[in-house]
């Protein structure tokens, strides 16, 4: 398992011992952006209640009825592990709105909720004001998973690799990062091609990062905005046409270019503001790491500059919605501008 931000070292950690203990609790609500982390911990708690074959293990996929879940964690486990049952409901939606209150009573009533019972919620986002929050927080366990840091990534990926048998310098990780982007189902990925790649070479180079390794589309988009921040309108070009080689829609590639944008003007804010870069990275609404290059590349631009260029993205968006241009002609003139 991966470590997430500074301050969630703990959590991670307190998740992994009760997986390596075999001691948990009745309830868990995990939670974020980052689905690979999601997906890794509900396949390790799944596996340590005999797996998706057992007799002790209940997945929902959405909101169930709430009589059915509550009858699926009172069911006694078949089993004679002792791990008891575990119940797992992903995107209930439970944690945006007001819950049902006959579950959050049953959670909160220690007499009623069985000792085998263990109750697992995977949603994306939440609300910490929400009753359900509260009664899961204080009889269980709330974790977390968001972007990661650079260097967590860093020590995962070396840790993913070391596993295969394989190394790799820091320096030739970081050019690996400035690739795949912080997504870790991405990184995950790449790191399985060059494994395949080197074959029974156990130290990954540059050369094969280079070789092997492909640019996502977000990164793509980003090198654009940078050479058209530095006034190279001819690479920013290139770069677009990468992307239509790819066949890459114009119309997410006008997204993604209003996004950064977006992210690039709160960094600019941030920065003017003289924000400690925790805090500017909160106002930006990014991981730290995602922070340190918005404002490298910001530097470049004035605010007005983004400002007009945001309005732009919103116009053309517009236009394009109305029938008035076509999505590649927008882009092109955007990229021209």
């Amino acid at each position: 398992m991966a470590y997430g931000k500074k301050d969630e070292t703990s959590e991670y950690l307190k998740l992994n011992e009760d997986l390596r203990n075999q001691d948990f609790r009745p309830m868990y609500l995990l939670y974020g952006v980052e689905e690979y982390l999601k997906l890794s911990y509900k396949k390790s708690f799944r596996k340590a209640f005999g797996g998706e074959e057992g007799l002790c293990y209940d997945f929902f996929d959405g909101a169930p009825d709430v009589d059915v879940l509550i009858d699926t964690v009172r069911t006694f486990p078949m089993s004679f592990t002792g791990t008891g049952r575990l119940v797992i409901v992903q995107d209930s939606g439970w944690f945006k709105k007001t819950p049902p209150e006959k579950l959050t009573n049953f959670l909160a009533d220690e007499k009623e909720y069985p000792e085998t019972g263990h109750l697992m919620f995977i949603e994306t986002e939440i609300d910490k004001r929400n009753k359900l929050y509260k009664v899961v927080s204080s009889r269980g366990f709330v974790c977390e998973l968001g972007p990661q840091s650079e260097a967590q990534l860093s020590r995962w990926g070396a840790r993913y690799l070391d596993n295969a048998g394989k190394k790799i310098r820091n320096s030739t990780m970081q050019l690996l990062l400035s690739m795949t982007g912080s997504r870790m189902d991405n990184i995950a990925s790449e790191l399985e091609k060059l494994i395949a790649y080197v074959g029974d070479r156990e130290v990954i180079e540059d050369q094969d990062i280079t070789t092997i390794c492909s640019r996502n589309v977000e990164d793509q988009v980003f090198q654009m905005i940078t050479e058209l921040s530095l006034g190279n309108k001819e690479k920013a070009m290139q770069y677009y046409a990468d992307l239509m080689l790819l066949q890459e829609a114009p119309m997410k590639i006008l997204a993604l270019m209003r996004r950064n944008f977006n992210q690039l003007l709160l960094a600019k804010e941030s920065m003017d503001a003289r924000m400690a870069p925790a805090d500017g990275a909160k106002y930006a609404n990014v991981s730290p790491w995602v922070y340190k290059k918005l404002c490298e590349q910001a530097r470049h631009y004035t605010k007005e500059n983004l400002e007009e260029y945001l309005s732009d993205c919103y116009r053309y968006d517009a236009a394009i919605k109305n029938g008035n241009i076509a999505d590649r002609t927008a882009v092109e003139l955007l990229l021209c501008r």
